[in-house]
């Protein structure tokens, strides 16, 4: 390792009288180390289509909350692979809950639509909506579009609607909420162990440097409660010990699963 940083400086030494070449060079080291990094939000060659895939053929994937439900493509990739799953969905922005309606009519018998988001405690909130991106939708001001509009949404906790439901357990978590993850974490209360919910799929990224809720702050929550943490990659999770230099802002997805579940899907 030594060596390599021996001649990685000894290489910017030279470039230095081609500043075009080194600039050029910079570039494309940053996009090889994001591409390591896994900063790809597209489902299928992302880990996310790996991680379902993975679950459902161990018969793991039955019970699902997908919370940030948007337009419905994760959820409707999930029946799919598993046509017994049941999916609870939640979308707290009305303006996409409308298109989660109508994207997922003909699967509503295996698939509940809620038209809310989860949060630490219910109430009403504002939220920030793009007409032009659903996806970015959020609490907090930042990553969005120029052209925002503020909407009016209602959110409940967690634990609450699991209790009005009968909903002791289930297999898997998913959370997409534009930084108000440790929010919706929260409002589940007791029932976040890994025997009643061994798997869980969460957002990290710029939008936490906004919610001050760091990457080490997630794994203190999951390790307290007997969790493994690690960064989903395409074929597996890199499941470590917490590092400063981990702290990336680049994300996009993390997974914490209980040790059982853990061994299953560890990065080969």
């Amino acid at each position: 390792m030594g060596r390599i940083f021996y001649i990685a400086k000894r290489a910017y030494s030279i470039l230095g009288s081609f500043p075009r070449l080194r600039e050029k060079l910079n570039g494309i080291c940053v996009e090889y180390h994001q591409t390591h990094e896994n900063l790809n939000y597209e489902m299928a060659s992302n880990g996310e289509g790996w991680l379902v895939e993975t679950l459902a053929q161990q018969g793991l994937l039955n019970t699902v909350f997908d919370v940030g439900a948007n337009q419905g493509e994760w959820t409707g990739r999930v029946l799919e692979i598993n046509p017994k799953a049941m999916v609870h969905c939640f979308e707290i922005c009305p303006p996409t809950f409308q298109k989660l309606s109508k994207n997922l009519a003909a699967k509503k018998d295996r698939a509940t639509l809620n038209p809310f988001g989860l949060s630490d405690a219910p109430g009403e909130i504002k939220i920030k909506y793009s007409p032009n991106d659903d996806g970015k939708t959020s609490m907090f001001n930042v990553l969005l579009p120029l052209n925002v509009e503020i909407v009016d949404a209602k959110v409940i906790a967690g634990k609450d609607y699991c209790a009005s439901n009968g909903i002791q357990s289930f297999d898997f978590l998913k959370i997409d909420v534009e930084g108000a993850e440790h929010l919706v974490l929260k409002g589940f209360g007791d029932i976040l162990t890994p025997e009643k919910v061994p798997v869980i799929q969460f957002e990290y990224g710029l939008i936490n440097i906004e919610t001050k809720f760091l990457l080490k702050d997630s794994y203190a929550f999951f390790e307290s409660r007997g969790y493994k943490v690690g960064k989903l990659l395409p074929n597996g999770v890199r499941f470590r010990a917490y590092r400063y230099e981990d702290e990336d802002f680049f994300g996009p997805n993390y997974v914490a699963a209980s040790p059982q579940r853990a061994t299953l899907l560890q990065q080969k």
